[in-house]
């Protein structure tokens, strides 16, 4: 039986925290984007977001909601993505989620996530930010639309939509397996270890799982 509707909410009757309360509590559990980044001299940033998805397979494309300061100024992690047009998604998984909100301070720029959080990094294949070292796979990007998304009191955008196609994927050893016909296998959610984004402070891991076959048209052959 469906729930009783009891509270009808006009976006446009919220503050912009009470929207953000609202979405970040209903849309979860929400992916996490570890994104590293670094600015044209080379001065490296690390940050996780959770307004993140994969839209597109041909090209492999991912999208990344980074929203702006209230007083209009710009997180460092899209500065460096709109100057230098590359970013590295590193995966977070159950083990590395403590480090990877260690990262989400909003230290001043030019001050490195990496070392305050101790966050060891390794060289990436394609592009100039690194990749999470300890990290189970790794999405080298580079940026393909940046769209203003709304606006904030101080005029500029309230957030920005980057869309990114993956040049590049990094995965641990032994993560990846084919069938006799060379087809990449399905990899094993208990090896990945993935952690979600809920409301709140509130994380979740994927220890329990459910798997439903897709169903087929009636009459259909399978």
């Amino acid at each position: 039986m469906p729930s009783p509707v009891t509270d009808e909410l006009p976006a446009s009757s919220l503050s912009a925290a009470e929207s953000y309360r609202l979405m970040t509590d209903l849309v979860a559990p929400r992916p996490i984007a570890w994104v590293s980044t670094c600015d044209a001299e080379g001065r490296r940033n690390l940050a996780p977001f959770s307004y993140f998805q994969a839209v597109c397979s041909s090209p492999p494309t991912i999208v990344l909601g980074i929203a702006w300061y209230p007083d209009g100024r710009m997180k460092d992690t899209l500065r460096n993505i709109l100057e230098t047009r590359e970013l590295v998604v590193s995966h977070v998984s159950a083990g590395l989620i403590e480090a990877a909100v260690a990262t989400s301070v909003a230290y001043e720029h030019g001050i490195s996530e990496w070392e305050r959080a101790g966050v060891a990094a390794a060289p990436s294949s394609e592009v100039r930010p690194d990749r999470v070292a300890e990290s189970h796979a790794s999405m080298e990007c580079v940026l393909r639309h940046a769209i203003p998304l709304g606006a904030s009191p101080a005029g500029a955008p309230s957030s920005t939509l980057v869309v990114a196609e993956v040049v590049h994927f990094a995965i641990a050893e032994g993560l990846l397996l084919r069938d006799p016909r060379g087809r990449l296998q399905p990899i094993d959610p208990a090896r990945l270890g993935a952690v979600g984004r809920m409301g709140g402070i509130a994380y979740t891991t994927t220890d329990s799982r459910l798997e439903i076959p897709r169903p087929s048209v009636p009459g259909e052959k399978p």
